[in-house]
């Protein structure tokens, strides 16, 4: 009798794991994931960006040449939300996210959801 209660013991343990591995494996599966970005979102995001973020006074004087990498949400608001920004010179990516994050507009709320990611070159002419 003993070992018939072991082995129950056992099998109910095991299908106690098996039942928690399968609710963390299917949690994990569907965990929202950013929804990459369609041409047109990417399209109107830059138009909308281009106009928005200048090469600021600072960088100009200071010779700065870089480029920033941004990912960007967009929300349903039609503002961007920035989840990273990635650049070698501080003070040109917390330019760029602040000028990002002060960029609205309502057209771009039927993206919505959407994630972009940017690059923004600064480059001097000579």
């Amino acid at each position: 009798m003993y070992y018939k209660l072991k082995i129950k013991v056992m099998k109910t343990r095991i299908a106690i794991l098996t039942i928690l591995m399968g609710l963390l494996i299917a949690g994990t599966a569907m965990a929202n994931e950013p929804v990459p970005a369609t041409k047109a979102a990417s399209k109107a995001v830059t138009e909308l960006l281009t106009d928005e973020i200048s090469y600021p006074a600072f960088a100009s004087e200071e010779n700065i040449e870089c480029c920033v990498l941004v990912s960007v949400t967009v929300q349903e608001d039609g503002s961007l939300d920035v989840d990273a920004a990635n650049c070698s010179s501080c003070d040109m990516k917390d330019h760029v996210v602040k000028s990002i994050k002060e960029a609205k507009n309502e057209d771009l709320a039927q993206y919505a959801g959407q994630n972009v990611l940017l690059k923004v070159n600064f480059e001097l002419l000579n």
